[in-house]
This record gives structure tokens, C-alpha cells and sequence, in this order.
């Protein structure tokens, strides 16, 4: 079973869709990463959000909207359920950045939370990680720049309708 982790107002879960019905709960907001949405889907009145990128995508800027759609989530409160299609690339990326910013983990503790909390990736992350290091650190300081520009833009636009 996946554990949730409490991070800024609501909490996130990992999963891949092997393991999806196992962990979702009526109280998740779904964010998809896979190309396609999950047929069974239909059956339920979840939140749902689909973002698909290449898991080998070395473009910052693409990763980061899916780290900004999750950091906003947990901002109003959502419970988080963000998965791909082996819960092991892109959901390990984006939350691993998730839990650098929000949590305030260096990176041996947030890749120790992240087996705790999805102990069945311990060994594909123990690699996936660590050799995506640098590529992580470009998204967070994408996703930095971008709620810097976005406030700068925001208080321009505030100023201007004065």
C-alpha cells in the first residue's frame, strides 16, 4: 500500500496503474501523467487532471507544469494522487521536486520519504534518482521562476487597473 504524505495544505499519494485501484481513496484528486486515461475511470466523480510528457524528457519547463498543477493542488487543500504508468519516471520526478520545495528536504531525505511512502520503487528509484539529479534541480528553479513571475506579473496587472 502507498502512503500519503502531508505537504503543504493537503497530502500526496504515488502510485503507478498497476497498483491505482489499490490506492485511490474517494477523497483523492487524480493527477494522470500516462499518455492515455485509464478506461475504468468513468465509474467515479473524482477530480481528475491529465498531464502526459515523455518520462525521458530532459526539457525543465515541461516538467514543471506538471510540478506547478500538484504544488497548486496541495496549495487549496487537495489530497493528491499522482500517477504514470509505472509510478516510477515522471511521478518519481515530480514528486520528488514537490517534496524538495514544499517539504524542505534535502535530497537524501526526500528520497528516503519517497521509498517509505512507495516502498515497492526502492530499487528503480535508488537509480532513477540519484542520475536525474540535475535535471531535478532545473525544474525546481524553473517552478521558482515561474511563482516568482507569476507574482510580478500579477502585481503589474494590479497596479495597472488602478
Amino acid at each position: 500500500m502507498n502512503t500519503p504524505i502531508k505537504v503543504s495544505n493537503g497530502s500526496l499519494t504515488m502510485c503507478g496503474l498497476d497498483d491505482f485501484r489499490d490506492t485511490l481513496q474517494p477523497n483523492h484528486t487524480i493527477v494522470t501523467l500516462c499518455r492515455y486515461l485509464p478506461k475504468f475511470i468513468n465509474s467515479d466523480k473524482h477530480e481528475r487532471h491529465h498531464y502526459y510528457f515523455r518520462a525521458k524528457n530532459s526539457t525543465p519547463e515541461v516538467w514543471a507544469h506538471a510540478v506547478d498543477l500538484v504544488i497548486d493542488l496541495l496549495d487549496t487543500g487537495k489530497d493528491v494522487l499522482l500517477h504514470c504508468v509505472h509510478g516510477r519516471d515522471r511521478t518519481g520526478g515530480v514528486a520528488y521536486v514537490v517534496l524538495r520545495l514544499l517539504a524542505n528536504l534535502d535530497d537524501q531525505e526526500v528520497r528516503a520519504k519517497m521509498v517509505k511512502l512507495r516502498p515497492s520503487m526502492a530499487i528503480p528509484w535508488s537509480k532513477i534518482l540519484p542520475d536525474n539529479i540535475d535535471l531535478y534541480n532545473s525544474i525546481a528553479n524553473e517552478v521558482i521562476h515561474n511563482m516568482i513571475h507569476e507574482k510580478k506579473n500579477k502585481n503589474n496587472t494590479e497596479r495597472n487597473d488602478i
